[in-house]
């Protein structure tokens, strides 16, 4: 009998030291609302702690900040996992690429977030998100209570290299994934490319050159010192024509661009670049612009997003221009190899000449 109840009591201890075991490997919250072991903390670039869950229970992602998206599908990541995306996300990744880049982009959610990235919570939270990608506190207006991680991809510095390897490298910490072929690989190869053409240069009087943020036709602003596109301008090699000014979006007037007098112009948002050239844009005469007599005003290209801002194709951005401010360095066809042979490596993708077409001349394609 002593022996029965003893052997009762060694069972009755192992099966209490198995529950205990399982117990730890829980990935859910107990009863008191203590975080699991499998949940991790993240800082992300704005500087906020945020608790996160383990990789595998990521499920469902809202992704507001556009160029976030360029950066989840760059790095293999499902887009059957994107629940909802900004609009905007999609309308400024190319249009023959878009199926391979986000073959489900027709059943994603886009109508819970306004042209303006303010989402309406209810609509949002019906997605069932297990996180939410952000960029600023714009974006984040209305989330401020939701139960849901709200990672935030805002930095300071507008700095187009900064940036763009900045959320890629968050990107794969939040996804588990390895930092090998970072973007920042890309940026190394790019740089050399660059500083190698812009030391042969630098004795040359530098162009001014002048980034459109958007021309409706009644309205045209431009990206004045200290945002991405002046960075872009001053990084391959220009002068900012609207440097005297500070800001993203600043509206000016053909007076003051006469003024400038740009020798280059790129059209990142709004009519493009050929209504510039032909001198079909109502109420603006561009013909007495150096820039228009030299039929060097360009479209930015559209490639896994819009190449004006920071995204996973920005290491081709900066060559591009290059190659526009400086074609006698670094021809039409150099260029068109490295955007194929980047485009095989990064995305395994073989561009045809249609696919180069639609990227560098947007608006050509389907």
């Amino acid at each position: 009998m002593k022996n029965r109840l003893k052997r009762v009591l060694i069972i009755s201890m192992c099966l209490l030291m198995v529950s205990l075991l399982a117990g730890c490997g829980e990935t859910k919250k107990d009863e008191t609302g203590e975080a699991s072991k499998s949940e991790r903390t993240i800082t992300d670039l704005a500087g906020k702690t945020v608790t996160l869950p383990a990789v595998a229970e990521i499920k469902n992602v809202v992704i507001i900040a556009p160029p976030l998206l360029s950066t989840y599908v760059s790095n293999g990541l499902s887009t059957d996992n994107i629940v909802g995306v900004s609009a905007i996300a999609l309308t400024e990744m190319n249009k023959v690429l878009l199926d391979y880049f986000v073959p489900n982009n027709k059943e994603i959610n886009t109508t819970f977030v306004s042209s303006a990235y303010e989402s309406n919570a209810e609509e949002l939270l019906k997605l069932d998100p297990d996180i939410i990608l952000v960029y600023g506190d714009t974006q984040k207006k209305g989330l401020e209570t939701i139960q849901v991680p709200v990672v935030d991809f805002f930095i300071k510095n507008q700095v187009n290299e900064d940036w763009s390897v900045q959320i890629d490298q968050l990107m794969r910490e939040i996804f588990g994934l390895e930092d090998d072929n970072s973007l920042q690989q890309e940026w190394d190869i790019a740089n050399k490319k660059v500083d190698t053409i812009l030391a042969e240069v630098g004795s040359i009087k530098k162009q001014k050159g002048l980034m459109i943020m958007s021309n409706t036709g009644d309205k045209i602003t431009v990206r004045g010192a200290g945002t991405y596109g002046d960075d872009w301008l001053v990084k391959s090699g220009l002068v900012n024509a609207a440097a005297e000014l500070s800001g993203e979006n600043i509206e000016v007037t053909m007076e003051q661009l006469l003024a400038w007098n740009p020798d280059i112009v790129y059209v990142f948002r709004g009519l493009p670049a050929a209504q510039y050239l032909s001198g079909s844009i109502a109420g603006q005469d561009w013909s007495q612009i150096q820039a228009f007599k030299d039929g060097k005003i360009y479209n930015t290209p559209v490639g896994i997003m819009n190449w004006g801002t920071p995204c996973a194709d920005s290491p081709l951005m900066i060559q591009w221009l290059v190659s526009k401010n400086f074609p006698e360095k670094l021809s039409d066809n150099e260029y068109q190899t490295i955007l194929k042979e980047f485009y095989e490596r990064r995305y395994e993708i073989k561009l045809s000449d249609e696919m180069i077409q639609s990227i560098l001349i947007p608006g050509s394609g389907k």
